[in-house]
């Protein structure tokens, strides 16, 4: 009776743990444990939320903003990492939705992946000068469908330039989630 008694509990963990790990996780517990990929610095400020834009602060512009893809946080077969972008203009801008992700091979050609925007439009953040704000993406290593990304193109929510970085964490399979920045 003992020996079932701990294996149904030790089952049930291991459900919860599996369980966990399939799902989404906020933005704010992968930034903040994460390390960087790239090279470009990212402060360490985060932005607040707000409804709606403030008085006098514009959409953030891509050549305001430093684009850093994480450390890619990996556990039983999916990855997660977060996207932060950085204000480095001079001036508060608010940002908000979905940041654009396209997955390049060595040769910087389009990978056919999917890309599905999670968790709704998100809330307005704005961002003072210095300040960032993530977005979190996540694939699975698993699935059938798997492309062999090198790079990953990322574009801030809203449109304009975007910037590549390199993508370590071997295969994607089965498309690529993403959360709104927030």
């Amino acid at each position: 009776m003992r020996k079932l008694g701990i294996a149904g509990i030790i089952g049930g963990l291991l459900l919860t743990a599996g369980t966990a790990c399939t799902q989404a996780r906020p933005a704010s517990s992968a930034a903040a444990s994460s390390a960087p990929v790239s090279s470009a610095p990212v402060s360490s400020t985060t932005a607040s939320s707000t409804t709606g834009r403030p008085a006098g602060a514009d959409v953030c512009s891509a050549g305001g903003l430093r684009v850093r893809l994480g450390r890619v946080d990996p556990g039983a077969g999916n990855r997660y990492a977060p996207l932060t972008f950085t204000n480095v203009s001079g001036a508060a801008c608010v940002l908000s939705g979905h940041p654009g992700i396209a997955l390049l091979d060595a040769d910087g050609g389009l990978l056919p992946v999917s890309v599905r925007n999670l968790e709704g439009p998100g809330e307005v953040a704005t961002l003072e000068p210095g300040a960032s704000v993530s977005s979190v993406l996540h694939w699975t290593v698993v699935e059938p469908g798997c492309v062999s990304p090198a790079r990953l193109r990322a574009t801030p929510p809203g449109g304009g330039p975007g910037v590549t970085v390199r993508l370590p964490g071997g295969p994607v399979c089965g498309g690529v989630d993403v959360t709104p920045v927030g």
